[in-house]
């Protein structure tokens, strides 16, 4: 029987429905593994998207954020995970412990298409019922506790990434189950589309599409290469044409959101053999991820691009290998449909978007490890159709099921405690930024989050010793004297503040950063305040707020300037403007900080508690 006609075979009912048996268990298992998520709280991005800013929430704003300036993005066009967070928000008014339970949520779906594919893989295969539902419930296992998935779990922002990666696997699905070439074509299409709605990563979508096709279909005695090209073509030209067409509906709103579709590029390697050495490493780093998935975890990896201008014996030894296995796997997946090659074509083709290979400006890390997600889940949902020989002849069949046992009950067990020992550092911003500077000591982004998440929770004491540390290694850190001098403001020290606020203001970062400007003349105005400079002050404020009118601390500022000069109406407009700017379960307190600060003010004390 041709690989093509067992791929048409149906299941039968005798395995169909004893799959929902290990299916059930493994995403059972896989829930109660990561329920702890759903008592995290927000940690980086997500203070800024939902708690301090009012994209979302303020009233028909968030139509203009599903489609631009979203978290000040310039490269980025993500609607649909966007529109969705703002279901989110308004839905479980800015509470971060349901928006956790949704990431798991999408986690589970995910892990459940990955089984479905991999029952798909098997029927393929043509393995038996019992095979099937072992393998199946493996694939899912491996694939839903594989530690290196513990960062788009525990962190909501990761949203877009578990939403293109379900829309991805359901296309797969579409093209492998649906028969009718029109109705698969305009389903996978309109899949793809949605995928890229979510995330760019969608490009990857039709040459993994490609692979998975080409493997399952390839007859290896009855045709030759040629007429199996042929009949690839002949399959699959219509659903190309629909994922051309998706793609280009996605370009076009792309360029009518954004007004380009290609912005904002980063400086990388001064030489394009220093881009190859560039995208070489990275993608070793992510191959060792999947097989070692905990060394070097972590939320940030800041890494100097530039030392791969130069050559040594230890990166050009990383080339070669890179390449190898690159080529390798395409001859291998092209000439003979080697499932084991076509794994590597589809984690190739799904890292392709993260690999640097041009200079897009992505943020200050070279890598992540939730980029391994899309290829992962493929890469698993594929395992089935690889076959062992080598394996089949060492040892006895008894033997082999033991050690395999063995292996495999040790490398999940392993998962499991990753998983419950890393979580707790996603769970509140100062766990997560000690973490990232134990294992990149020299970011700069961890330092000014750390020295953040030490004043958002009044941790005075740590903050001042960190601040201190810094300034004595004498770290160029903007941000991290912005945050000093809002210590400083905290503590009424304005001479402090304004020492501190001196450097940022000689920092070329500022002129460049928006946000970090508004925020500079916010503090700038709670220290004119603590010198009781309150026209000053005013002004200041009101500078903040038309450069950031979404803002709320400039507006609060601006009331309290406005009401130690006595001007006590205008004061109340600007609080009133101001508290629609938060999210409601803050606005009463805030209120109340804001009325006793001007009250302290005017009995001669002098704090600052509204930033």
């Amino acid at each position: 029987m041709s690989t093509h006609e067992a791929v048409d075979q149906r299941p039968s009912v005798a395995w169909r429905y004893p799959m929902l048996v290990p299916a059930g268990i493994v995403l059972i298992i896989t829930g109660i593994v990561y329920w702890p998520v759903v008592h995290a709280g927000f940690v980086w991005d997500d203070l800024i998207d939902f708690r301090d800013n009012t994209w979302l929430t303020l009233g028909h704003a968030w139509i203009h954020y599903v489609f631009r300036d979203f978290n000040h993005w310039t490269n980025y066009f993500r609607p649909l995970i966007v529109a969705f967070f703002t279901l989110q928000v308004r839905l479980f008014d800015v509470a971060p412990g349901p928006m956790h339970a949704v990431n798991l949520g999408m986690h589970l779906v995910v892990t459940m298409l990955v089984g479905l594919i991999a029952r798909e893989a098997c029927r393929i295969a043509r393995r038996s019922s019992k095979q099937t539902m072992y393998m199946t419930g493996f694939c899912m296992l491996l694939y839903g506790l594989h530690p290196v998935l513990i960062e788009p779990v525990a962190w909501i922002g990761c949203q877009f990434d578990l939403g293109a990666t379900l829309f991805m696997l359901l296309g797969l699905l579409a093209n492998i189950r649906i028969r009718r070439k029109i109705t698969r074509a305009a389903l996978v299409g309109f899949l793809f589309l949605l995928a890229a709605g979510c995330k760019e990563s969608a490009i990857s979508f039709p040459l993994i599409l490609a692979t998975l096709d080409w493997t399952i279909h390839f007859k290896r005695q009855e045709c030759s290469w040629r007429q199996n090209a042929r009949d690839f073509i002949g399959r699959n030209w219509l659903t190309f044409v629909a994922i051309l067409l998706a793609g280009i509906v996605y370009l076009a709103l792309r360029l009518w959101a954004l007004g380009h579709l290609v912005g904002q590029f980063a400086s990388g390697p001064g030489t394009l053999f220093g881009r190859l050495q560039e995208v070489c490493f990275i993608y070793l780093h992510y191959w060792r991820t999947v097989f070692v998935p905990m060394s070097g975890m972590g939320p940030v990896h800041p890494v100097d691009v530039h030392r791969f201008d130069a050559i040594s014996p230890t990166s050009l030894l990383t080339d070669v290998v890179a390449i190898g296995i690159v080529v390798l796997g395409l001859y291998f997946a092209v000439k003979r449909a080697s499932p084991l090659a076509s794994i590597v074509v589809v984690m190739t083709a799904a890292l392709f978007p993260v690999l640097h290979i041009t200079s897009v400006a992505f943020d200050s890390s070279l890598y992540h490890e939730r980029y391994v997600m899309t290829g992962l889940a493929v890469a698993c949902g594929m395992l089935p159709l690889v076959r062992s020989t080598v394996l089949q002849q060492i040892g006895q069949r008894s033997l082999r099921r033991l050690a395999t046992g063995i292996i495999c009950t040790a490398w999940f067990l392993f998962a499991i405690i990753a998983i419950r020992t890393t979580i707790p550092l996603w769970s509140n911003s100062v766990n997560l930024w000690r973490w990232a500077l134990i294992t990149s000591p020299h970011s700069l982004d961890a330092d000014d989050n750390l020295l953040s998440a030490y004043l958002e929770r009044k941790d005075y004491a740590d903050a001042q010793r960190f601040i201190d540390k810094l300034q004595s290694e004498h770290v160029h850190c903007p941000r991290c004297m912005l945050n000093a001098a809002i210590l400083a403001v905290d503590q009424n020290d304005p001479d402090r503040a304004m020492a501190a606020l001196e450097e940022v203001r000689n920092s070329r970062e500022i002129l460049a950063d928006k946000p970090m400007f508004s925020q500079y003349l916010v503090v700038t105005g709670q220290v004119l305040l603590l010198q009781r400079k309150w026209s000053d002050a005013e002004g200041v404020f009101r500078a903040a707020a038309h450069i950031s009118p979404l803002k709320p601390q400039p507006r609060l500022g601006l009331a309290v300037a406005l009401a130690l000069q006595g001007r006590a109406v205008q004061a109340e407009q600007a609080i009133t403007s101001a508290l629609p700017l938060l999210s409601p379960n803050r606005r009463n307190e805030v209120r109340r900080s804001v009325e006793n600060l001007i009250q302290s003010f005017r009995q001669g004390a002098s704090t600052s508690s509204f930033h």
